[in-house]
Parts: C-alpha cells; structure tokens; sequence
C-alpha cells in the first residue's frame, strides 16, 4: 500500500491519455490507497472538491490553496477563507486534507513578492484556525519561507517537494513539519537531496510524485503520474537501507496522523 502525498489529477489530466478513469486505475491497480489532489489557484477549488468526493472510496483527499505563482488579491482570499469555512462545517470535511500548497516562489516571480508574503501568511492563519496541515511550496525563496513560517509557527504542515540541505532541513523538522521529497530525489546528481533524505527522522517523512511534473528514474523526461510514486518508495528503500514494507508502514502512519483532526 502506497500513498501519494502531493499530486495535481487536474493537470495530469491536460494530457489526452491521462483521463479520470486512467488516473484512477493507476491508483487501484498499483496499490496505492491514498492520493491528494492539490489546488493551486482558486479556478480549481470547485473541481478539486467534487474530484475528492467522486473518488473518496479511493482514498483522494484534496486541498484548497493558493500558489506562489497564483495571482492572490484580497477577493481571492477572501473567497478562499469563505470556502473552507464552509466546508469545514460541512459532510465534506474529512475530504479536505490542507491549506495550500501556499508559500513562496522567487525563481518564476509570476507574482511581486509582497502579493506572495501576504498570500502565505493568509493561508497560514486559516491553517492555524482550522487545524489543518500547511503545504508549503519554496523555490529559491527557503530562507525568507521559513522566516515566515517561524514568526507565524503554523501547528503543522509539509515542505513538499523538499530541495534544501541539512540546515534547512533541521529548521523545518524544528518547526514540527514533516518534509515529502519527489521524484527530483532520484536524479544521479541530486546528492545533497539524497543526504538529506537519509537524515530526515523516519516518522517525519513523506513521498509525494508532484505529478505530472519531476517524474522519477527510471522514467525521468515523461510526464509523471500519481502510480509511478512507487518507483519512490523503492529508491528511499534502498538508500535508507530498509525494508519496503517498514517504510510504507511509517509513511501510512505519518500521512494517516495529519488527517487527525
């Protein structure tokens, strides 16, 4: 049993080949029992919401957040703290996973940096007030993101697709975030992100594909998708010298303890 932890179905499906019943096989047919659908843009909300209740017997969860590189005015967020307020008091409730993925991007710089920081300290509020994981995005931006995160310390949350070294790893585990690393870490020159797979605590780790972008070795230049996570699993497996069976038992009970209200 597998769990993607970070996937957008929405994009994947841009792809003719990638319909909503093909995803979905790939999930079923690979053992993979739990995927999130994350948002990024508030276009997205309504299909992420009914994507996750149209398939919650397949264990997809979703999120509802505002990227980095998403235009993210005051009606946007206004409209995203009305959403998950309702939600939130809703049947749909155990559907939605998180906030984000939120945080900051300085590479694409799609947005001023002062719409960013203002977007991010938002979402982290709502996360804060609803108890809900963080999910966080940083490009080139990790030391102004975790200044942020420490004046505003959110409960919980996920560096997803971790690019860091130790240091900024530390800081993050600090923080009391997990840290969920993609198929970027199986790239032969990503050794410093292989280090700091080795050092992050096992009960604070996370597998995610970012699909479909960075798919893993052996299938690096495709488009990626959420089945291909398991490819994933067997390298942090190998590298971390374990077994498969012990790792999935702990990213199962990781992923579950963030779904605790």
């Amino acid at each position: 049993m597998y769990i993607d932890s970070h996937t957008h179905f929405d994009l994947c499906m841009e792809n003719a080949e990638s319909t909503e019943d093909a995803l979905i096989s790939g999930l079923t047919d690979n053992d993979i029992i739990h995927s999130v659908q994350i948002s990024i843009d508030v276009s997205g909300f309504q299909w992420s919401l009914e994507f996750a209740r149209r398939h919650q017997e397949q264990g997809i969860f979703f999120t509802l957040g505002i990227h980095p590189s998403s235009h993210a005015h005051d009606e946007n967020l206004k409209y995203l703290s009305g959403l998950v307020d309702t939600i939130m008091n809703s049947a749909d409730s155990s559907l939605l996973f998180g906030i984000g993925e939120a945080g900051l991007d300085y590479y694409r710089m799609r947005q001023p940096k002062s719409m960013q920081k203002k977007s991010f300290e938002t979402q982290i509020t709502l996360s804060k007030i609803w108890n809900l994981p963080l999910i966080v995005h940083t490009r080139d931006a990790m030391e102004d993101t975790l200044l942020i995160l420490k004046k505003n310390t959110p409960a919980r949350g996920i560096m997803h697709c971790f690019s860091g070294n130790r240091e900024a790893a530390r800081e993050v585990l600090d923080l009391g975030f997990h840290i969920s690393f993609a198929g970027n870490l199986t790239y032969k020159n990503a050794k410093t992100l292989q280090d700091v797979a080795t050092y992050v605590p096992l009960n604070r780790l996370l597998l995610e594909t970012d699909a479909p972008f960075l798919a893993p070795v052996p299938l690096r230049g495709k488009r990626n998708r959420p089945e291909y996570v398991i490819h994933l699993y067997d390298f942090i497996a190998e590298l971390r010298n374990i077994s498969l069976a012990t790792l999935k038992e702990q990213i199962l009970t990781n992923f579950t303890a963030l779904t605790e209200r």
